[in-house]
Order: structure tokens, then sequence, then C-alpha cells
């Protein structure tokens, strides 16, 4: 199977594409500037949630919503992942957002005691990825510049597009609001085959 991401995921993407169509007369030549034959039909019909989707008709969607949706801003990327994040935390379906929701910083921990027990509540986040993807496996490593801080490690990831680095962002900055740690990570891509979501503070 090529790269794909979940329909659970496109769909929500997909509905935003589908009224802004309907709202606004884009000339075909932007349309085809953007996306490939068999593109719009597929996006105006079903999403299925749990069937993959090739990841390349994602980067296209995205990348049209940004630039003519949003004249070109990655606030709106990220926003978007926000948004996939709510609707995933509000469906209860999928078992890491239940654990998500009793995970609570003890505070009155050491800063060394918070750190490893935060790691290990990462792990279990972290399998939202092969839920989502079924490429880019990742990993949790030590940030190399900063001893108290985590980095979540994407590998193999040449198939991974820069709109879903921004959306990506979104989803784990509201997924930490859940824990009380607003806007934890920021994404980073030190080679093209590894993406970087480092976190901005020691919890």
């Amino acid at each position: 199977m090529p790269p794909s991401i979940k329909g659970v995921v496109l769909g929500g993407h997909a509905e935003a594409l589908a009224k802004y169509l309907a709202s606004h007369a884009v000339d075909g030549s932007v349309l085809e500037r953007h996306f490939v034959p068999g593109d719009l039909e597929l996006l105006g019909g079903w999403i299925h949630p749990t069937t993959w989707y090739e990841i390349g008709i994602y980067a296209r969607l995205l990348g049209f919503l940004r630039e003519e949706m949003a004249q070109g801003s990655n606030q709106f990327l990220i926003d978007a992942g926000r948004r996939t994040a709510e609707s995933l935390i509000r469906a209860g379906t999928y078992p890491p957002f239940e654990y998500l929701r009793q995970i609570r910083l003890v505070k009155e921990s050491s800063a060394g005691d918070r750190f490893l027990a935060f790691g290990r509540d990462l792990q279990h986040l972290m399998a939202v990825h092969a839920l989502m993807l079924n490429f880019a496996p990742n990993r949790l490593v030590i940030d190399p510049d900063h001893a108290d801080r985590y980095v979540i490690e994407h590998v193999q990831a040449d198939a991974y597009p820069e709109v879903l680095c921004w959306t990506t962002t979104g989803f784990c900055n509201r997924m930490a609001e859940e824990h009380g740690s607003p806007g934890l990570w920021r994404w980073e891509r030190p080679r093209r085959d590894t993406v970087w979501y480092r976190m901005t503070r020691p919890v």
C-alpha cells in the first residue's frame, strides 16, 4: 500500500472543500493547478472514516485550502489540525484519546519525575499515529539540545508532506491542552526523511 492517511482525518477537510466550492466561483485553471484527475470526484463523494487514502490527495487538498481559502496562511493548517483533534476527542472512539482525558501532570512532583511520567504518557498517545498514517513510523527521543524535553521523531518520512507537519502541530497542541500544556509542540525537518515535533519547554 502506498503512503496513506485514514478517511477519519481526510473527511473533515473534504467537507471544508465542498463548502468553499459551493460558495465561491473557482476558475477551472486554479483547480487544475492544485488537483490531478479524479481528486475532486473522490473528495466530493463519501469519505469512509476507516478507509486508507493516498497521502498525495491529502497534500493537494490542504495545499489548495491554504492557498485559495486562507491566502497562504500556515495558521489555517494549524487550526485545521486542531479541529481534527477536537473531533476525535469528542467522538471517543479511539482508546488513546480516552487515555488522554486521564492525563494530569502532577505539578507537586519533582521535575525529573514529571518528565519520566510524561514520556510514558506520550508513548500511549503516539499510538494514534499508527491509527491515522501507514508510513513514517515515530519514536520518542530526548531532545539533543534540551535534556528535559522530548522529540517525537518520524523516520522514513520522505512522503510526509509539509502541510501535514503544520496540521499535526495543531493536532498535537490541541491534545496537549487536555493536560494543561498549550502550545507545547513545534515542528522541524532536520532531513528530508525525518520530521521532528519538539517540545517548546519542559513540562
